[in-house]
């Protein structure tokens, strides 16, 4: 083990240089807020829960860990007192791929942590000694808001074991409830709709009565993909804006994140990137079946039609948001933030055009309708909403643990740590809306992460509906609830993929990582070469195919098929 981790650090510590350097109420009988101390276990020796008598020192760091905490900083002091403990702070950006390679390197880890840049697989860093097990008996115990969480998102205690060991977790998980609906949603200008006399799929209503939402519309109905189709040819040739110049465009997609501006589009043919289906009798990747071949060759024929503004295979989605807002583009992909204006969004296109022109006006429609009647969408996370990773450090004792549990369970999944997030609401924040409804915004006069206040310093990303709701804007709620949430939508249009290894089974997690960097560069560079026409797709395909299955997916989707099917895991009981 010894040598192997050794070996694991000089290889980090390499290629870093080469770089360039919902739960319980506070009334629960196990409630972890309590102050007053409890009889102890006495056969482990561990104190109860809500027991702090004892003074502990923890290093601790979490999801949005970046390198500008101040010691001594305001929601450090107030968890200090509440849990009787001394926090030693982590001053390192955990969102840069460099220094988390050197931290990882060096051996010399949080006691808790979360890096947004991962250099480890959760099994890897278990193998190599540098995290530890948690137990389900603790997490019951110490943790009982993230285990309710657990027990109503199955199969979420099954998720995350130590290979070899009963009812012991690598680590723990977060619930993704701001995924909780649809992600994307295809935009038209309605201003040009309306000129070119185009009639909308059906009734329309702004998600607004002011600030831009006004004139931002939204129809539960859909265009179907040659409905579409026809669209984009008068945006492209009818001259919507007036000037009597040959210059709009149909759409303006991006040579990046295909996964945004191309969700609906190839959902309407049954497709998730990233995913997998059963296609023939057989199980294959998104990238190489014959519904993304179809979806391929409609992008193909609407780019040389003209119809897709010329430059996006030079520009990435930041410079498309620029450019969205000179006004030169009719379609353009959105999340129901994005057209909500949550303040988050602020310069995105689409809503950066109605911010900038009073006369624009906007369509948010429901995902377009393919050739045999699909529409959607991939799903945000692949089977439940559980996702991501928190680790615990492996010289982390028992007796620290559990008061990480205790404070781990109480400002991620209690609803009275809103503070750690935004302060006291009223003196370091105000609602943006109605209270209690709306989104809650940090005083420009403060830090919004970090610094001297230490909002979110030490919270994992997990969000459950109250929480998400912090950083959802009125008219994003609505949006949400009339369509892109409901459940009856949401169980029609989520593409899951048709087979996953939720519990790490298989070894797949192991062969995507070694065989992801090129399958992703074969199907990123044909997709781009096969859209901008620059190659002929019925012929190169068979070659393209048998390219991604030479160069690792064909072992990818042989360990896959060991897998359970999606559906068998979303009705475990």
């Amino acid at each position: 083990m010894k040598i192997r981790l050794k070996v694991l650090y000089s290889a980090l510590l390499a290629g870093s240089l080469v770089l360039g350097a919902a739960g319980c109420s506070q009334k629960d009988a196990s409630d972890v807020n309590s102050t007053s101390p409890a009889q102890g276990d006495k056969a482990s020796g561990l104190p109860a829960p809500g027991d702090f008598s004892k003074k502990l020192d923890l290093k601790l760091s979490g999801s949005f860990t970046r390198g500008k905490i101040e010691d001594g900083n305001w929601v450090q002091k107030k968890l200090e007192e509440k849990y009787n403990i001394k926090i030693n702070n982590v001053k390192v950006d955990t969102f840069n791929k460099d220094q988390v390679q050197l931290m990882v390197a060096s051996g010399d880890l949080p006691d808790t942590f979360a890096f947004t840049a991962q250099s480890l697989s959760a099994l890897e860093f278990y193998e190599n000694g540098l995290t530890r097990t948690v137990s389900k008996e603790m997490l019951k115990k110490y943790a009982p808001r993230y285990s309710k969480m657990l027990d109503e998102n199955v199969p979420g205690w099954d998720m995350n074991l130590a290979p070899g060991k009963k009812d012991e977790y690598l680590t723990l998980v977060g619930y993704q409830g701001h995924t909780k609906n649809l992600i994307w949603a295809p935009t038209f200008r309605l201003d040009w709709l309306e000129k070119l006399g185009i009639k909308p799929p059906g009734d329309i209503k702004p998600i607004g009565t002011s600030g831009g939402l006004e004139r931002i519309y939204f129809s539960d109905k859909a265009y179907t993909l040659e409905q579409t189709e026809e669209i984009l040819k008068a945006f492209t040739q009818k001259d919507p804006d007036g000037n009597g110049k040959n210059d709009t465009y149909g759409m303006l997609p991006f040579n990046n994140a295909f996964t945004s501006w191309g969700s609906t589009l190839l959902g309407a043919y049954g497709v998730a990137s990233g995913y997998n289906l059963e296609e023939n009798g057989k199980l294959t990747a998104a990238e190489i079946s014959d519904k993304y071949k179809e979806f391929l060759k409609m992008m193909a024929r609407w780019n040389k039609e003209g119809l897709i503004d010329p430059e996006w295979t030079t520009i990435d989605v930041n410079k498309s948001w620029e450019k969205y807002k000179l006004g030169k583009a009719g379609y353009y992909p959105a999340q129901p933030a994005y057209v909500g204006m949550d303040a988050w969004t602020k310069g995105r296109a689409p809503a950066n055009i109605v911010e900038k022109d009073p006369a624009v006006k906007l369509l948010v429609t429901a995902p377009e309708i393919g050739p045999n009647g699909q529409q959607g969408e991939g799903a945000f996370t692949p089977v439940n909403r559980l996702g991501d990773a928190f680790y615990i450090s492996k010289k982390v004792t028992d007796e620290q643990l559990t008061r990480i549990l205790q404070i781990f369970d109480y400002i991620n999944f209690d609803d009275d740590s809103r503070w750690t997030l935004y302060g006291e609401v009223g003196t370091q924040s105000t609602w943006q809306g109605t209270p209690e409804k709306s989104e809650i915004k940090v005083k420009p006069e403060y830090p919004e992460n970090e610094g001297n206040m230490g909002f979110w310093a030490y919270n994992f990303r997990s969000y459950d509906d109250k929480r998400a709701s912090y950083q959802t804007s009125e008219a994003t709620t609505k949006l949400k609830s009339d369509f892109f949430g409901k459940p009856d939508v949401l169980k029609k249009m989520e593409i899951r993929p048709f087979k996953w290894d939720l519990m790490n089974q298989t070894k797949y997690a192991d062969l995507n990582k070694q065989y992801k960097g090129q399958l992703d560069t074969i199907v990123n560079e044909f997709r781009l070469k096969a859209i901008a026409g620059q190659i002929d797709i019925d012929k190169e395909w068979d070659k393209y195919v048998q390219n991604y299955l030479n160069s690792g997916g064909k072992e990818i989707l042989a360990e896959l098929e060991k897998a359970p099917k999606v559906a068998d895991l979303l009705n475990k009981k």
